[in-house]
C-alpha cells in the first residue's frame, strides 16, 4: 500500500507532461482483470440495536469463518473484511459465482437453538481494477459489486452485472433472472443467480 500511495503522491505532483508516464506505471504495477465479489450481511443495524455489540461481532466472526474458506476453495483471494462486508477477487467469473452461491447456501443452513441466523447478500462484477493484494482494490467493477451486494440484493440473493452475464459460460450450473436496478441514479440491467443442474434443468 505504501508503494501505491507513493505513486499517487507522485501523480498528484507530476507536471502535465509527466502524468501519462506515472499513470502508466500505476496501471502496469497494479491493474488486473478480475471478477469482484462483495458480500454484505443483512439486517445488521437492527441486530446491533436488539442483540448488542457482542452478538454483532460474533456474527461477523461467523461470516469470516464461513466465507473465507469458500473463497479459497474456489481459487479466489480475500482482499479485505470491513465490518459486516467481505471483498474478494477471482480470476474466473464462474468461480466467483459458484463461491457466492456456496456462501449463501452455507449461511442458510439450520442453526442450533439459540444461535442467531445470518444471511448474506452478494454482488459481483468484473473488469479491470487496481488491486493491492490483501489490502484493497479500486475501480468501476468494485463500486458496482458493492452497490449490488449492499444496497440492492435481498438477503440470500446473488446479483451479477451485465458484464458478468456476458462472461459466464452457460453450462447449466446456474439460472439467471434479468431485472432492472437503479445504481447511483443509473438504470442498469442485473441478473439474480440461482443454482441449476449440469443438464440445464432447474435445481430442485
Amino acid at each position: 500500500m505504501n508503494t501505491f500511495s507513493a505513486l499517487l503522491d507522485t501523480l498528484n505532483s507530476a507536471t502535465p507532461a509527466r502524468r501519462p508516464e506515472v499513470e502508466q506505471t500505476i496501471l502496469d504495477t497494479f491493474q488486473r482483470r478480475k471478477a469482484v465479489l462483495a458480500l454484505d450481511m443483512s439486517g445488521f443495524t437492527l441486530t446491533v440495536r436488539r442483540e448488542g455489540i457482542l452478538s454483532y461481532l460474533c456474527q461477523v466472526r461467523r461470516m469470516h469463518r464461513l466465507s473465507e474458506p469458500i473463497v479459497l476453495a474456489h481459487h479466489g483471494m480475500v482482499v479485505k473484511n470491513e465490518a459486516d462486508n467481505l471483498l474478494a477477487v477471482f480470476d474466473s467469473p464462474e468461480q466467483a459465482v459458484l463461491a457466492a452461491l456456496a456462501m449463501v447456501a452455507a449461511a442458510a443452513q439450520p442453526q442450533p437453538s439459540g444461535v442467531v441466523a445470518i444471511a448474506f447478500s452478494v454482488g459481483i462484477d468484473c473488469g479491470d481494477i487496481l488491486l493491492i493484494d490483501q489490502v484493497d482494490c479500486f475501480g468501476d467493477a468494485v463500486n458496482l459489486a458493492y452497490k449490488l451486494g449492499e444496497d440492492i440484493a435481498r438477503p440470500g440473493e446473488v446479483l451479477v452485472t451485465q458484464r458478468m452475464r456476458d462472461q459466464l459460460r452457460d453450462d447449466g450450473s446456474w439460472q439467471l433472472q434479468e431485472m432492472t436496478v437503479s445504481v447511483s441514479g443509473l438504470e442498469l440491467v442485473a441478473y439474480a443467480v440461482s443454482r441449476g443442474t449440469t443438464d440445464g434443468s432447474p435445481a430442485v
